[in-house]
């Protein structure tokens, strides 16, 4: 499985990057946030890992799933998600 994650930070690529290659995971970390306008780096991954501050509206989720993602997985929590 290929992840893209998005509004990466250092410590996310440190806390995540030990699952890299278990498995047949593949991670790929963006600095960038996810957006209308990003959204087209999530081609070629199965999933993705946002932040907080992305901006997925419908029209990104329509896009992701267009581009055959099967998974928004967040790395945050709070009552706006």
């Amino acid at each position: 499985m290929k992840i893209a994650f998005f509004d990466t930070k250092p410590y996310d690529k440190s806390a995540f990057e030990k699952f890299s290659g278990a498995e047949n995971i593949k991670l790929k970390f963006f600095e960038t946030k996810l957006n209308v306008d990003t959204v087209e780096l999530a081609h070629g991954f199965d999933g993705v890992c946002i932040f907080v501050n992305d901006n997925v509206n419908n029209k990104v989720i329509d896009r992701l799933c267009e581009l055959g993602i099967k998974i928004i997985a967040l790395r945050c929590a709070g009552f706006n998600n």
